[in-house]
Parts: structure tokens; sequence; C-alpha cells
């Protein structure tokens, strides 16, 4: 008999309770972004030994700009593919929706890739030569990124947790592998970290594209109606998403422009290293999540989605608070671990970073009742509201104070993001912070701090040690702290033992 407060959603041909199927979904996507997440980290240190700051953040800003070129086709068509597959699968046009989907990205980037090279054209006397020669080499890794992002957005609509794992990690391992290879081997400097990424890119599509697109067994027409429908939803949502950009990544421009390359690299190494692991926990949550979330919309109602959003954002706080607190206290030894030695004053900006990529996961919660209601024209007021607060901070403390300015600017916005989207939410979809739990989970975490601070802190031994010593006392101490005030509970306990047990014995038995 179901306890009268699980919610229980149709799974294909079964119903399952949300927290088990949340936490399958959770652990197939967890190999998606805790691998590249660590071979990112891994890529850090090699990198920050291989070039000198200067050259690290002219890596930085190619690598940037093809990101925020990407953010395009990925707003107008990746939210699309994310709301609208189920609903086109009921409808029976899954081969129409594919095939609408496919012609109209692929105008879509070679557009901007167009557009893309004739600006570096343009721009080819104000900037180096080298930096000309690198973008250049950007507008081909944009192409192959945007097709690569868009067919593994499908593989999450269609809840293929496995295989857009595994897609993954060799988009990110074979990237980095195939970079570094270039450098040491053939000696290749800056560029042969992009060509190794894009390789990695262009080998995997076929397949990609094949377990994506396969087995709709549907007439493939092109409609109009369906790109209209999907336009509509998400154009909104490429301003969005440009100001996500803006609000997060714009500082790197500003800090080039203002400053120099030197503290460019800098500021990029220890963000890398603070904000990857950080966004790599609340997308986990993300890709989890937002599928369940759509479909308990669209067969349980609202008070049935309210329940999860708010239950699932408590587990949000419960991993992400700690994990914060943690990385601020040991952050200069894990700078020292992670980069170069010519890296390791930007420690400073660690604690500001892992709050603020806190606080922006925070905000995805209370956003998904506008994006189930499609006021997406709402989610781009607040975006492009914070992003211009974080660009006008930037511009007047980044000139004054250099590059330490923009970690803390970026806090402040993303607060003012949360603010903002907490408000505006609110008459959509009310979402109910768990305040009871934030404050024991603070509490906990806090205990956790103290002895990590103490244990790291007394430990006459090298850097790495004291990292993985503060690790290990975090982790004992803090279900500890959350077992001892009741935030953690015993049943709680063995859900997660039982579903690590169900899915040992799923792998066995395959």
């Amino acid at each position: 008999m179901k306890s009268r407060n699980e919610i229980v959603i149709m799974d294909e041909e079964t119903p399952i309770p949300v927290n088990v199927k949340l936490g399958k979904d959770f652990l197939g996507y967890l190999p998606a972004k805790v691998v590249p997440a660590l071979i990112s980290l891994i890529a850090i240190p090699i990198i920050t030994r291989l070039f000198a700051p200067a050259g690290y953040g002219m890596y930085v800003v190619v690598m940037v700009t093809v990101r925020m070129l990407a953010v395009i086709p990925a707003s107008l068509f990746g939210n699309a593919v994310l709301r609208f597959y189920v609903v086109y699968r009921r409808r029976s046009k899954l081969g129409a929706f594919y095939f609408t989907l496919g012609i109209a990205l692929i105008l879509c980037s070679l557009l901007i890739a167009a557009i893309f090279f004739g600006s570096i054209r343009a721009l080819k006397g104000s900037i180096s030569f080298e930096l000309y020669r690198l973008m250049s080499l950007g507008v081909v890794l944009f192409v192959l990124t945007s097709v690569f992002d868009l067919l593994l957005t499908l593989l999450n609509a269609r809840q293929k947790s496995v295989s857009y794992s595994c897609f993954s990690v060799w988009g990110t391992g074979m990237g980095l592998l195939s970079g570094i290879l270039l450098v040491v081997v053939f000696e290749q400097g800056v560029k042969g970290l992009i060509i190794g990424n894009g390789a990695a890119l262009l080998v995997a599509l076929p397949w990609l594209f094949y377990v994506s697109f396969g087995g709709v067994g549907e007439k493939p027409v092109f409609s109009r109606a369906i790109l209209s429908e999907m336009i509509k939803f998400s154009a909104p949502l490429v301003i969005v998403n440009l100001a996500a950009w803006i609000l997060s990544q714009s500082d790197r421009y500003i800090i080039g422009v203002f400053r120099n390359d030197y503290e460019l690299g800098l500021y990029s190494a220890s963000y890398a290293v603070s904000e990857r692991f950080f966004i790599m926990l609340w997308s986990l949550f993300m890709l989890a999540c937002y599928p369940m979330i759509v479909r308990l919309w669209e067969t349980g109602g609202k008070d049935v989605t309210r329940k999860m959003i708010g239950r699932m954002s408590r587990y949000y706080l419960m991993i992400v608070l700690p994990a914060a607190l943690g990385f601020s206290v040991l952050s200069k030894p894990i700078i020292a671990v992670f980069t170069g030695v010519q890296y390791h004053p930007g420690y400073r900006i660690v604690p500001f970073v892992v709050f603020g990529t806190a606080l922006l996961g925070l905000q995805w919660w209370p956003q998904q009742g506008l994006l189930l209601r499609k006021k997406t024209g709402s989610i781009m007021g607040a975006i492009l509201a914070s992003g211009v607060l974080n660009i006008l901070l930037n511009l007047i403390f980044i000139p004054r104070f250099g590059y330490s300015a923009a970690a803390v600017t970026t806090l402040i916005a993303y607060a003012f993001l949360l603010t903002l989207m907490c408000l505006v939410s609110r008459p959509i979809l009310s979402w109910k912070f768990p305040l009871s739990s934030f404050l024991k989970i603070a509490f906990a975490s806090a205990v956790m701090g103290v002895a990590v601070y103490l244990v790291a802190g007394n430990l006459n031994l090298p850097t790495s040690i004291k990292v993985v010593g503060g690790i290990i006392t975090g982790i004992v101490v803090y279900p500890a702290a959350l077992i001892a005030i009741g935030e953690l509970k015993a049943g709680e306990i063995r859900k997660a033992v039982s579903l690590v047990a169900l899915m040992r014995s799923r792998r066995s038995v395959s």
C-alpha cells in the first residue's frame, strides 16, 4: 500500500514511484556528469602546466565564444525537444517532429557559423594573429558542438540515460586525450586542444545520430506547424540563455579588455576548478528531474508537480550546500593541487564562485513553474536583468580591483536572479522553499566545515593529502550531523541503499 505522500507517475507501461524513478535516472545520468567533470578537472592541471596563463586565457576566450554561440541552437531546439517530445510521441508525429528538428538545426547552425566567420574576418586587424587562427577553428567546433548537444538533448528527452552518459563521456574524454596528444606529440600548441575537441565529436556523430533518431518508424515530413510551435516556445529562451551566458561568462571578456591575459588565465583556471564540480551536481538534478516534471505536469497536474519540486529542491540543498562550504574551506590546497604554480593566487575567488554556482542551481527550481506554463518571457526578463546588473558591476569594479571583483559581482548577480525568479514564479506555480530543512542542513554543514578546517589546517602533510583528509572528514561528519539532528531519516537511508542494490542487481543480470 502506497504512502499518501508518495507520488506516482506512469513510466511507459508501469507505474513507478517518483523517488525510485528519479533515483534510477539520477544514477543513469551520473556518469554523464561525474566522468566529464572529473576529466575536466584532470585537464586543468595538465593544461595549466603546458601553457602559461596568457595562452590558457586565449583558449578560454575561444571556448567561451563557441559555447556562447551554441546557446542559440540549443535554446531554439533543445528546450523544444524537452518540452514537446512527449507531446508529439502521444500524437504519433515523431517522424515529422524529428525531420523538422533536423532540418531547422542544420540551417540555423550554418547561418550562425557564417556570421561567426564573417565577424572574425572583420576583426582580423584588431586581434593577434594567434587568436584569429584559434577563432577560425572555433567556427568548425561550433557547428559540431551544436549538432552533438542537440542529439544529446534528444536522448535526455527520451530518458536514455545510459546512452546519454556514454556519448557525454566520449565527447569530453576523447576530446581531452586527442587535444593533449596533438599538443605534446605533434606540438600543435593551443590549437591542438581545439582540434582534438572537434575530432572527438566528429567521430561520434554518426552513431549518436543513429541512436538519437533511430526506431521511429514514422514518415519523415517537414511540418511548418511543428517548427512554428517550437520557435514560439523557444524564441524567448534564446535571449534567456544568451542573458545567462552574459551573466556567467561575460566577465572573461571584461577582464581581458580592462586587465590582461595573465589575470584572465588566473581567473579562468580557478573558476573552472570551482564551477565545474557544482555545475555537475545541479545538472544531474536537472537532467533527471526535468523530463519527469514535464510528465507529472501533463499527467498529474499542478499540486503533484509542486510537491515533487519541493521535495527535490530539499535534496539539492542537502547535497550542494555542504559541498560548497567544504570546497571553500579547502580552496587553497584544492587550487594548489589542480593548477600550475603560476595559477595558485587564484584560490581567493573560490568561495564566491562555489556559492554563486549553488545559487544558480537553486533558481532552477522556482523557474520550473514558468517553463511549464510556457512563460518564457518572464524567465527572459529575470535573467536579462541579472545579466545587465553583472555587466554593470563588472565594468565598475574589475578595472579597479582586478579579476577577484568578477567573482564577487557574479555571486551578487546570481543572488539577484534567485530573488527575481521566486517573485516572478509565485503567481504561476509557487515554490515552497524547504526552510526548516535548510536551517538544519546549514547547521550540519557548519559542523562539517569546522571539522574539515581543524583536520586539513593541522595536517603537516603534502597538499594532496590535506585535500583527501578534508574530504573524508566531511563525508563522515556531515551525514552523522544530519542524522543527529533528525534531518536525514532512517527511511531515506534505506531507500538509497535499496536503490543502489537494485541498480547493481540489474547490471549483474544484464
